[in-house]
């Protein structure tokens, strides 16, 4: 009987020690799965594949989809998905341009925010200084210093002939428009031309404001920052090139959707720069505590055809310079 008890005994023992381990095991695993991260993103149009190039630098930084890693999207069409996202229970929000910035902060001021492209991040208050934003935003300001004289130079090197510009506005929010404006204005003299801002904030203005630069005869086009520029950018073109208008924009894209030339940042490099602001924000900084950024390079992209269409020859210097030259 003693025997028994004792072996009965030791068998409770093994199950309480079994459970042990069990509970163990149990925490341990729990202490091992990899915290998931809920981020909110909004990109808007994407033609230059920032969004793939966002994902990219997330999952060599170690943040899998499904894994460690969530990214919320929304249905909800233009910079209104920005303000669905910032509702959400999500850690920050990652916005493409101004716009966004502005519907995300109005409808969440306390949501963390990283803005990949932006005209004026200190204007439009998202930032107090670029070196000490201060506040829940950071991400990079597309409008260093001297880059609309830049493009107006280039113009004008260009086509030698150009001496009335219009200075095409659809930049949105506070400071933009009138950082690009007083860049112009300092530059016109030295180079020799003329300028005049026409400015859009719809479809229907911007339509007007073509009407009005080829009614005013104006013989050179620089289209500023803008996302309603950017969105109907091949209406922009199409007008360039009917009016034979020499014309130099601020993305890329144009120069692909048949433009003359463009002196921009790569902007799939700034949507990596974006990750790794996330990256940075994730592991505890704030956003605030981050510096705001220019881009870290702008590009000379040319395009022959247009200029071709045009009856303009690009001076091989200028070809000499160039980053990208389309055929």
């Amino acid at each position: 009987m003693k025997s028994s008890g004792i072996r009965r005994r030791s068998f409770v023992e093994s199950l309480a020690g079994v459970g042990c381990a069990t509970l163990t095991l149990s925490s341990a695993s729990r202490a091992q799965s990899p915290r998931v991260r809920r981020i909110g993103l909004s990109l808007g149009e994407d033609p230059e594949g920032g969004g793939a190039a966002f994902r990219e630098t997330l999952r060599a930084l170690g943040y899998v989809e499904g894994d460690n890693l969530v990214i919320k999207t929304s249905s909800v069409p233009g910079p209104n998905s920005a303000a669905d996202l910032a509702r959400m229970d999500v850690e920050l929000v990652v916005v493409q341009a101004l716009p966004y910035g502005l519907t995300a902060r109005a409808a969440n001021p306390d949501m963390p925010l990283v803005i990949v492209t932006t005209p004026g991040i200190v204007s439009n208050g998202f930032a107090r200084t670029m070196e000490h934003p201060g506040g829940n935003a950071t991400g990079i300001d597309e409008l260093p210093p001297g880059v609309t004289a830049k493009r107006l130079g280039l113009l004008k090197a260009a086509a030698p002939a150009v001496s009335k510009v219009a200075l095409l506005s659809t930049t949105p929010g506070r400071g933009g428009h009138e950082t690009q404006l007083a860049d112009a204005l300092k530059a016109a003299p030295k180079l020799g031309v003329a300028v005049k801002a026409y400015r859009a904030t719809s479809l229907a203005e911007l339509e007007s404001a073509l009407a009005s630069i080829a009614a005013d005869g104006m013989n050179g086009l620089l289209n500023f920052q803008g996302g309603l520029s950017y969105l109907n950018r091949q209406l922009i073109v199409e007008f360039a090139g009917k009016q034979r208008i020499p014309a130099i924009y601020q993305a890329t894209v144009f120069a692909r959707a048949g433009g003359l030339m463009t002196w921009a940042p790569d902007l799939a490099e700034q949507h990596r720069e974006a990750a790794h602001y996330v990256d940075k924000i994730l592991k505890g900084a704030k956003a605030g505590d981050l510096p705001v950024r220019y881009p870290a390079r702008y590009f000379l992209t040319l395009n022959m055809t247009a200029a071709k269409n045009l009856r303009l020859t690009f001076p091989p210097a200028l070809v000499a310079k160039a980053d990208r030259v389309l055929p």
